[in-house]
């Protein structure tokens, strides 16, 4: 009996135990306006300017229902524990080159990190506990270097610092936990495949009815980039490995054809070619040097990654399986992927070719190859060796995925990336602040 009891009672400790951990990974995102702009940097006098950002009470961010939240209302909850801050602001005018700031709360700074014109990230998660500990000490933007005359320009209204935060107990939602629709969601969506589990999962958690653009989703095509075009048959008029120059190509997209015509279609501002994102390195730091599962700490959906991997790349920021809605149970062999960061682009996919073979083959094409990519949802790892499946394109490349139920969730490594950048246009892309 003895026996019995104590079995009874180290299970029942385990049940608490196992809903205290379930409880702390509720986890959620908000996003502060904050006021603050102006110049920073070094007068010709010599004397240091700064930047000081203030919350104020008016500026107190919302959730799922309405209801107001400040920072210290925030950090009242139980148990509450600050997993990831991130800071943006546009920058309107740089004096001078490489110039280097921080976020700073009293003694604690971020890393010390570039400026360029337009919008900034930063990872600003330790000056942010501490202010979050003391909020009297306030919190400024300070330069890193000591030549008069040099300095930036910030956009008063373009500063805002996001939080994402793990409490005890149950908590209301905020927007930001969850896909929102929007306009970037709803184009890039789109020209997945009809079966896609993404787009089941955007229609089942926004309560939208998009559908598939092409049944069998958008194909890759090299410098494809018009929608008018879409299952044309061409002749490739480029010079890469990627064609064998006899044979004809069902047009698409290729990955800037594709931010780029999303972007267009939701009235955001054309982005710039990959090779000027990633010399200017904008963001590169708050990524290069956090794991990809913290990235969602960091990013907002809607916001592009750009890559060089021996050629370059750029992709959609989407969210994560868990603002998706998928859960530990639901997402089958992918749940230790459910924070890790989805991206949606225009890339290789050996399940396009198997798609697109059979559609050429019911309509009778000849001398058309089928495309060995298109437009494909991944994660982001820091390699695909840990994938439990993989397998090599037509083309030679190699892949590696994890089963999301009964669909592939390919990766995107990181392992063979010499750069990355990150761009986020002005304005929130996808869902608002």
């Amino acid at each position: 009996m003895r026996a019995f009891l104590r079995a009874l009672a180290l299970a029942g400790l385990m049940m608490l135990l196992a809903a205290g951990a379930a409880a702390a990974e509720e986890r959620h995102t908000v996003v502060f306006p904050c006021q603050g702009g102006g110049p920073a940097g070094i007068r010709e006098t010599g004397d240091m300017v700064w930047i000081r950002l203030d919350m104020p009470e008016e500026a107190a961010t919302a959730d799922a229902e309405g209801g107001k939240w400040t920072p210290a209302e925030l950090k009242a909850m139980p148990g509450f524990q600050l997993l990831g801050a991130s800071l943006r602001f546009t920058v309107t005018a740089v004096e001078g080159l490489d110039l280097s700031y921080a976020l700073r709360c009293g003694a604690r700074l971020s890393y010390p990190q570039p400026v360029r014109a337009g919008r900034n990230l930063w990872d600003v998660t330790a000056p942010v506990k501490a202010f979050l500990e003391a909020p009297e000490t306030g919190l400024q933007i300070i330069p890193f270097y000591q030549l008069a005359g040099w300095g930036m320009q910030v956009k008063e209204g373009s500063v805002s610092l996001q939080l994402t935060f793990a409490t005890d107990g149950p908590e209301p939602g905020f927007p930001m936990d969850r896909v929102q629709s929007s306009p970037v969601f709803d184009y890039s969506l789109s020209m997945l495949e009809a079966d896609s589990p993404f787009i089941a999962r955007y229609n089942e958690t926004t309560e939208s009815l998009l559908e598939a653009s092409l049944p069998l989703g958008v194909p890759y095509y090299y410098a494809g980039g018009s929608e008018d075009k879409f299952l044309r048959r061409f002749f490739p008029d480029t010079n890469t490995a990627y064609y064998q120059p006899d044979h004809m190509y069902l047009c698409g997209l290729d990955c800037v054809g594709m931010t780029r015509l999303v972007y267009e279609k939701c009235g955001l501002e054309r982005h710039p070619s990959i090779s000027d994102l990633l010399f200017r390195g904008v963001g590169h730091h708050a990524l290069k040097s956090n794991d990809p599962g913290r990235w969602h700490m960091l990013l907002q959906p809607g916001e592009l990654i750009a890559v060089k991997h021996g050629t370059f790349h750029i992709m959609i920021y989407l969210g994560t399986l868990r603002q998706f809605g998928w859960t530990e149970k639901s997402a089958g062999e992918a749940a230790p992927l459910l924070d890790a960061p989805l991206v949606i682009h225009c890339g290789g996919n050996p399940f396009c070719y198997d798609r697109y073979e059979e559609y050429i083959r019911e309509k009778g094409y000849r001398n058309t190859m089928p495309p060995d990519g298109g437009v494909t949802v991944s994660v982001i790892q820091k390699t695909a060796g840990n994938a439990p499946h993989s397998r090599d394109t037509f083309w030679g490349k190699h892949f590696g995925w994890y089963m999301l139920g009964q669909d592939p969730l390919l990766v995107f490594p990181l392992d063979d990336c010499t750069d990355i950048a990150w761009y986020g246009p002005e304005g929130t892309p996808a869902g608002e602040e």
